[in-house]
């Protein structure tokens, strides 16, 4: 088999669940003749895995590849119910040894990546597989980023316009009471010293009240 590109030689962590050890074996060899930047985990139950995934929280899996029948339930329930494959939290593949439409629309809608027959052709290429759907997932994991910067910057946005109302509105306030003020002291004047002021003096005050209350 010739080797696969694996991004610059980057070893991807895969986490196999599969508890037939033919099969598993099988998935090993088929990964360690494609390329040697593949570092498999090998787990049997649905209870094993979930446990390597709880430990390993921090640095997740590069993919998981999971037998959909094993003893303790089936691949798909590491999805836990997810509709989507970025709610998964991984990239998922399920290994059956049986083809079915009906599993494999199963899979999909559940979040699995993609639907693997053990027996067929596609098992040979599973590496290429692997590699084809790690290249989806890092597009929707850098697809989720943006939409996530795109809703921070939408927010903060928002904010700042929030806080730009309340500024104007504070300075709307304080003009208010300085306009209010202004009229005040010039209906003041006006009314006390009117008999000392001449006529411009009382133009003088007349128009600071139209301009005020124009403001």
């Amino acid at each position: 088999m010739n080797a696969i590109n694996t991004e610059n030689g980057e070893t991807k962590t895969i986490l196999l669940v599969e508890d037939e050890e033919s099969h598993a074996e099988m998935v090993r060899r088929v990964f360690e003749d494609g390329s040697p930047d593949w570092l498999i985990h090998h787990v049997s139950t649905i209870s094993d895995a979930i446990k390597w995934l709880e430990l390993n929280r921090e640095s997740p899996p590069t993919l998981v590849i999971s037998d959909y029948r094993l003893p303790d339930g089936n691949g798909l329930e590491l999805a836990k119910n997810a509709q989507n494959p970025d709610e998964v939290g991984f990239p998922l593949i399920i290994l059956t040894g049986m083809g079915s439409e009906k599993l494999a629309v199963q899979s999909i809608k559940s979040g699995a990546m993609d639907y693997i027959v053990k027996g067929g052709e596609e098992m040979r290429q599973l590496p290429r597989i692997a590699v084809h759907v790690i290249r989806e997932w890092d597009l929707i994991m850098e697809r989720k980023e943006s939409e996530e910067e795109l809703k921070n910057f939408i927010n903060d946005l928002e904010k700042s316009n929030s806080n730009l109302e309340a500024f104007m509105d504070n300075i709307s306030n304080d003009l208010e009471i300085s306009l209010s003020s202004i009229q005040d002291f010039s209906k003041m004047l006006t009314e006390k010293y009117a008999d000392k002021l001449d006529e411009t003096a009382l133009d003088y005050l007349k128009n600071v009240k139209t301009a005020t209350e124009k403001a």
